[in-house]
């Protein structure tokens, strides 16, 4: 087995790459580029998060009510990320805070970093019921992209694959584009997944050829696809 390092040569050629033992070998090797895409993501988050939260000084109250959650409930669940029932008084408290505020947008920053603790946590299920949430409040296709990300992959987590298939077809007619390499790249292994092979090699060329900046998700697609 080759011991080659594709984490610290980066812009090694495509030719070399494809002689790794398979797609999972290459996906472990460039888990430090993958993952600094992840932190490029979650820092938009946070932007998008900041400001949708102080966006409308007129709910004083809710505001005061959001941050009340986080810095209690949020905050516990932080602390003791594998207990059961502090992950189920983040779903639940988040629902009564919902009812509360109704589609106020500034709940989505907190439904959204919910989700993430929840679904880190292994907590899929707590998840999937929190980013519900999140869809009731996303009006905005750049709010939708947001949820609609999280949702597909914590639908796979839970095996609902078919689920997670949709997600992410809706997640494609949105007009904003954010990580669109990502999301066809998904598609693609899922399709494949299904044993659809046609739609799976239909989303692994759109990333090769539509999403050409996005480099190392179009290096994973072009390996899909000479296994193909």
């Amino acid at each position: 087995m080759s011991t080659t390092n594709t984490t610290s040569t980066p812009n090694r050629d495509l030719d070399q790459i494809l002689d790794e033992a398979n797609v999972q070998s290459f996906m472990s090797k460039n888990k430090t580029a993958i993952l600094a895409v992840i932190v490029l993501l979650i820092g938009a988050v946070v932007g998008f998060g900041f400001y949708m939260n102080y966006a409308d000084k007129s709910k004083a109250e809710y505001n005061s009510d959001i941050h009340l959650y986080e810095s209690t409930v949020l905050k516990d669940f932080s602390a003791k990320a594998t207990d059961a029932t502090l992950a189920k008084k983040v779903e639940v408290d988040l629902s009564a805070l919902h009812s509360k505020v109704g589609d106020y947008i500034g709940l989505l920053p907190i439904v959204l970093k919910a989700s993430d603790l929840l679904a880190a946590g292994g907590f899929f299920l707590e998840a999937k019921n929190v980013i519900a949430i999140g869809e009731e409040i996303a009006s905005e296709d750049y709010a939708q992209y947001f949820v609609l990300s999280r949702k597909a992959t914590i639908l796979e987590d839970l095996k609902e694959d078919n689920k997670a298939i949709e997600t992410l077809e809706k997640l494609t007619s949105l007009s904003t584009k954010i990580f669109e390499g990502k999301t066809y790249l998904d598609l693609g292994r899922l399709y494949l997944k299904a044993g659809d092979k046609e739609k799976a090699k239909k989303n692994f060329t759109y990333v090769v050829e539509k999403a050409k900046d996005e480099a190392e998700f179009v290096k994973i697609a072009q390996l899909y696809l000479s296994k193909m």
